[in-house]
């Protein structure tokens, strides 16, 4: 039987304080142990949409030593080779000396910060996620979980209980949305996961920002709730204020709000971000997160410049492309409908996982004066056309003849894939980065309101 210990030490050099001693950032911290008969590596991740490490180390001789320092207390993922803890969430607090003995499948923790870690293990092991669960079982697991937590008289489980809550809330979400978020960035089907969620009235907990992925889960929250009629965004200037209006916790108002405001800067959704910073921010008081809003203005400005060739107004008509039979067509021949345009190529898997969302709405929009073209930017000619083929794509396929290269893409201003366009019905930009992708259910609503004016 494989046996492990592991022991966190904290290695104090500096100012002493309260007992502790703090490096420049942080207080180092070892965790150290061994896995008997065991080979391979063994991590402390940072869990995010890339976990990042935080410590490894090789396996010698059943001994490992593990380093990193600590600044404030937060949870992480353990992941060894031993197949009865592949993974696991622990939480530490700078300061923490934890010692983890395996026993047959389970572990046994001592030391520092061991009560709250040993609850954790254990509430896992009891009430797991089952793999590809429906709903009810998953919600059933999350309730179960919380009523665990709410009874529990241990001392450190008690001090932390509204950080578990919250971590607990961010998981549930993170097991019913999870897949289908990844799915968006790796999909590689036609099929769109159905995701039967109904547990709209849900509190949401500020502490669920504790979770890695609390923005993508809560926004898909907001975007179930849209397609209940328990969400009705006024327009697409308002569509934070209208997601934030929703939340009751002030805190967590805030700070969602301000994450979807700082992220799609950060996606480079310019055209119209300050009309929508000017809706949110009546929902906003804490003189912090207005100043950070603030700050962003030089983001935008310097975001902005990189698409100066391509700003609304642009004429774009005369530009041309081909299709698959090798004929050529132009933007100017999609005249008297708004264009939709996806920017693409065969080997950009969250270009081939907008598809099936991309025909869904173009389907959901047959009739209307929008067109939807998709535009590869690959090299290879018989690559392009092997997987049209194959995928069976259809509609308004072009590739670009000079690929990365091709003048098109200077002039819209070089960047990532995918990429969206949205031009008007004389062939002029509107939206030269729309990152209300074919994935994001306000996409509709967008086109609509275009459609409309």
């Amino acid at each position: 039987m494989n046996k492990i210990l592991v022991q966190m030490v904290l290695v104090v050099c500096g100012w002493i304080f309260t007992a502790q001693v703090f490096a420049a950032d942080g207080i180092k911290t070892v965790v150290k142990g061994s896995l008997t008969g065991t080979k391979g590596k063994i991590f402390l991740f940072i869990r995010g949409g890339m976990m990042k490490t935080k410590a490894a180390d090789s396996i010698n001789n059943g001994r490992f030593n593990l380093e990193t320092t600590l600044d404030k207390p937060g949870f992480y993922l353990i992941s060894t080779p031993v197949k009865a803890l592949s993974g696991f969430d622990i939480y530490l607090s700078p300061g923490d000396d934890l010692t983890m003995k395996m026993e047959k499948d389970g572990l046994v923790m001592t030391g520092k910060g061991s009560r709250l870690n040993q609850f954790l293990f254990d509430l896992n092991k009891k009430f797991p996620y089952s793999y590809q669960a429906d709903q009810a079982t998953i919600s059933q697991t999350y309730k179960n979980r919380i009523t665990e937590i709410n009874a529990s008289t241990n001392e450190e489980v008690l001090r932390n209980k509204a950080i578990l809550l919250g971590y607990a809330q961010g998981e549930y979400l993170d097991k019913v949305y999870g897949e289908y978020v990844n799915s968006k960035v790796f999909g590689s089907t036609d099929e769109i996961k159905d995701v039967n969620f109904t547990d709209y009235n849900m509190t949401l907990l500020p502490e669920i920002v504790n979770y890695y992925n609390w923005r993508e889960t809560i926004s898909e929250l907001m975007y179930s709730k849209m397609s209940a009629g328990q969400l009705k965004v006024r327009n697409m200037n308002t569509w934070v204020a209208d997601f934030g209006s929703l939340i009751e916790n002030q805190k967590l108002r805030e700070d969602y709000m301000v994450a979807l405001i700082k992220f799609s800067v950060l996606l480079g959704d310019f055209t119209s971000i300050h009309d929508v910073i000017k809706e949110a921010l009546p929902l906003i008081k804490d003189p912090k997160n207005i100043a950070a809003l603030n700050e962003l203005n030089g983001k935008i400005s310097e975001g902005v410049n990189r698409y100066k060739n391509a700003l609304p107004g642009t004429d774009l008509s005369a530009f041309t492309f081909v299709n698959a039979d090798g004929k050529e067509v132009a933007i100017r021949d999609y005249k008297g409908k708004y264009i939709f345009i996806d920017i693409w190529n065969t080997g950009c898997h969250p270009c081939v996982a907008e598809m099936p969302f991309l025909n869904k709405i173009e389907h959901e929009m047959q009739g209307k004066d929008i067109a939807f073209v998709s535009i590869s930017c690959d090299t290879d000619t018989e690559l392009w056309k092997s997987f049209l083929k194959k995928r069976n794509l259809k509609g308004e396929q072009l590739l670009m003849k000079g690929a990365f290269k091709d003048p098109f893409f200077k002039q819209i201003g070089l960047s990532g894939i995918p990429r969206f366009l949205i031009l008007d019905k004389a062939g002029r930009m509107v939206d030269y980065n729309s990152c209300k992708r074919p994935s994001n259910p306000l996409l509709k609503k967008y086109l609509t309101e275009l459609l409309n004016q």
